[in-house]
């Protein structure tokens, strides 16, 4: 029996399964391991190379499914897994050799932690926008206090009963936030989640500006949903940065009916342009600073990128919150 079960959720990842695979395969250990890849209908070839992995290597099954979505995913996973514990590592993500020793030493350790996720790093050959998605999300990890409200399913190991006690993931979340009301239900239950940032993996994020935004519409779109919005301490600031876009954003919809405005609407349609500048000139500093430490001027991108993207969060939020409202998801 294995000790230990890793469940991928795999959709569209034919470029990136082989190098998680192969990280997860190689990991230093000497616990028996498990490795279920469960590909979510994937439109292109990554139920063949998950296949082919299998053929390979015995520790490694294979599950293939109609679309429904990483949740659904997920719950086809764990409900497989055999192991005393449970990681999940997204099928674009790299996990160090250590990654797994490190946080199942976190849950060794400390009995009343029932999750241990690590670091995610920013690959420096992928594109522009996913280098841009990396170095945030890296920024917001940085500040993650040990004992978390949220361990990012990318790279997480729970003990097996976490999934008794706060299970299925919720499949109606689909592709967003199905993994933080998991933890909170865990957190609510009295059970500790512990950030451990010596466990590093590196993440490949969406390669194109319409992937970067469509999921940061879903992340907002189902963030209504979260216990809490600041899952980290660097999300505080984000509300305010949010609705300075969405202003923004509106007084550009309404100039073109400018003249039949009320006089109110018609001063923020006169504002919109400075507070899109007061918007896009408060990310400037975290722009520059990651352009310094990464040194990657692609950073200095992030200020014009970061008002889009929280203009179209705005209204992804909006919706689910109306969606909410109305007794739905």
């Amino acid at each position: 029996m294995p000790q230990v079960s890793v469940i991928t959720p795999c959709y569209a990842a034919e470029r990136t399964l082989p190098a998680t695979l192969a990280c997860v395969l190689g990991q230093r250990t000497a616990r028996a391991l498990e490795v279920i890849v469960v590909d979510d209908g994937s439109p292109d070839g990554s139920l063949e190379v998950a296949r082919a992995w299998a053929a390979r290597d015995e520790r490694v099954r294979v599950i293939g499914k109609a679309n429904g979505g990483e949740a659904s995913a997920l719950n086809v996973g764990w409900r497989e897994a055999r192991g005393d514990y449970v990681a999940i590592v997204e099928a674009d993500v790299e996990p160090s050799p250590d990654w797994l020793e490190i946080c199942l030493g976190v849950l060794e350790r400390e009995p009343d932690a029932w999750g241990a996720g690590g670091y995610l790093e920013t690959p420096r050959e992928d594109p522009w926008i996913a280098r841009l998605a990396g170095y945030e999300v890296e920024h917001k990890l940085a500040t993650a206090p040990r004992d978390a409200r949220h361990l990012t399913s990318a790279n997480v190991v729970y003990r097996r009963a976490a999934f008794d006690l706060a299970g299925p993931f919720d499949e109606r979340l689909v592709n967003a936030s199905l993994d933080s009301v998991f933890n909170a239900r865990l957190v609510r239950a009295g059970k500790r989640l512990v950030h451990e940032p010596r466990a590093r993996a590196r993440h490949h994020y969406k390669t194109t500006l319409l992937g970067f935004l469509r999921r940061h519409w879903a992340y907002a779109r189902y963030r209504v949903h979260n216990d809490a919005l600041d899952l980290y301490p660097a999300d505080r600031a984000l509300a305010a940065h949010v609705a300075l876009a969405a202003l923004g954003a509106m007084a550009l919809a309404l100039t073109p009916l400018f003249w039949l405005l009320p006089p109110p609407f018609a001063a923020l349609v006169l504002a919109g342009p400075a507070l899109l500048a007061l918007a896009a000139l408060l990310q400037v500093p975290r722009a520059v600073r990651f352009a310094l430490e990464r040194r990657d001027p692609a950073a200095l991108l992030l200020p014009p990128v970061l008002v889009v993207r929280n203009a179209v969060g705005a209204v992804g939020y909006g919706v689910g919150a109306v969606r909410k409202a109305l007794g739905g998801i």
